[in-house]
């Protein structure tokens, strides 16, 4: 059980970092069209971390 909320832990801590980092200042300041590109990439990021969770909690209630 440890393991499971050290796994989803590690995947929360992974997405909101993701976010932080695409939406930060310093990515806007330093290449301005990168902008334009943030928004689909952190669309793809969110639903592959939702999928993995969504995968994860599956495979957990079928073997527990």
């Amino acid at each position: 059980m440890v393991l499971y909320l050290i796994v989803i832990t590690l995947a929360l801590i992974g997405g909101i970092a993701t976010l932080l980092v695409g939406f930060s200042q310093e990515n806007r300041k330093s290449n301005p069209a990168y902008e334009s590109k943030t928004k689909a990439n952190i669309t793809k990021l969110i639903v592959i971390y939702v999928l993995a969770l969504i995968a994860f909690i599956v495979i957990w209630s079928l073997f527990d």
